[in-house]
């Protein structure tokens, strides 16, 4: 570590290049492969303490592979750092709720529209009464949604194409979510009542925390990538948009805490030790493994389906509003993309299991190439 180089570790933390740092194996006892953190001098030194030790403690997991991973936005979480990647291979490696979080699918989902800030300004008020009514926000909150325990089920099993079948949504919609808004393969007998009874009834809810639904402009001085941009729909001219960031809610949180307790167990028979509890953990192959994947993928769909009911729900409001149908304000979907989750990836390497948390997918610029992950909203 270079004597200019003052970061919140004893820890040496070796320069790659401006934007990339390595903490070697050398620094902790149990560390299978080197951590990495991306990062300009000024980000890195304003991190804390907790992502260091973070980043290195999932270095040390069973069946890592390459580099333990942390984004320039990183800091202190459960179990991984916020901000933390990292991939497992999938036959010899683990599964961990640490590395996806409590609200599993947590993700972004961006709404342009045709209307600019000169149109929406004198509606402001209204607009946003109405936005509040629709969408209900907060701890425990309900949506307007209500369903059987079977239908519950097929959300889980279909995530946002349920919810398009059923009118809440354009079919186009899907094609601009991460997985088309549902993850294939997922079993809903692996999740628990409890869980059921917390999230059956929170359809179409925003949650609390750092979650929220933003009135957005986009000015011409923020787009970077104009061609791009003019691809998305996104065209500036103090354009309005909407943001939405939630997740699977209770629904998820329940996954998480009951998969956690189960991992804490079966850890010993499986002869795995972790550095922190938060990052209990079963090989993904085992019983164990499998069953926290499925159930993890049932909330990751219903955050789909959650975030889809909330579009469904800003688009009345603003139709109300400004007397005109979503589709004449040309309110479509830009993109919907998850930054709390697990999935099973190809690469050279061959088939891994790669966790993100607070962090999302990302794809190279070569066609068919793809990086890892890129830094996203902090949950």
């Amino acid at each position: 570590m270079s004597d200019e180089l003052r970061v919140n570790t004893d820890m040496n933390v070796n320069r790659i290049s401006d934007e990339i740092w390595e903490i070697p194996m050398s620094e902790k006892s149990g560390m299978l492969v080197p951590a990495r953190i991306y990062a300009t001098r000024n980000i890195l030194q304003s991190m804390d303490s907790g992502v260091f030790d973070q980043v290195t403690n999932v270095a040390c997991l069973p069946g890592i592979r390459r580099y333990a991973l942390c984004m320039p936005d990183g800091h202190w979480g459960y179990g991984f750092p916020i901000g933390g990647v990292a991939a497992f291979d999938a036959q010899d490696g683990i599964i961990s709720p640490g590395g996806v979080g409590y609200d599993i699918n947590c993700g972004m989902r961006l709404i342009r529209t045709d209307l600019t800030l000169a149109d929406v300004q004198p509606h402001l008020e209204r607009l946003m009464t109405e936005l509040f009514r629709k969408v209900p926000a907060g701890v425990g909150a309900s949506g307007f949604v209500r369903l059987s325990r079977e239908e519950f089920g097929r959300v889980m099993t279909h995530g946002a194409k349920w919810c398009v079948e059923r009118g809440y949504g354009w079919h186009r919609d899907l094609i601009r979510m991460e997985e088309g808004g549902c993850i294939e393969g997922v079993d809903a007998s692996v999740v628990t009542d409890h869980a059921i009874q917390r999230g059956i009834n929170q359809l179409g809810t925003l949650g609390s925390g750092n979650h929220y639904l933003e009135v957005q402009v986009v000015s011409n001085d923020r787009i970077f990538d104009l061609a791009t941009a003019a691809a998305l729909g996104i065209t500036g001219h103090e354009q309005i948009v909407v943001m939405v960031h939630c997740g699977s809610r209770g629904f998820g949180h329940q996954v998480a805490s009951d998969y956690l307790k189960v991992f804490e167990k079966s850890m010993r028979r499986y002869g795995i030790t972790v550095k922190d509890q938060q990052l209990a953990c079963a090989p993904f192959r085992s019983p164990e493994g499998q069953e926290y994947f499925s159930a993890m993928n049932c909330a990751a769909n219903t955050a789909f389906a959650n975030r889809q009911v909330i579009t469904h729900q800003i688009r009345e409001a603003f139709a109300t509003v400004f007397g005109q149908s979503a589709e004449a304000l040309g309110m479509e979907l830009v993109y919907d993309v998850a930054h709390n989750i697990a999935k099973v990836e190809r690469y050279p390497e061959g088939e891994l299991v790669v966790h993100r948390k607070g962090a999302t997918r990302a794809f190279g610029r070569r066609r068919g190439s793809t990086a890892v992950a890129r830094g996203r909203h902090r949950a």
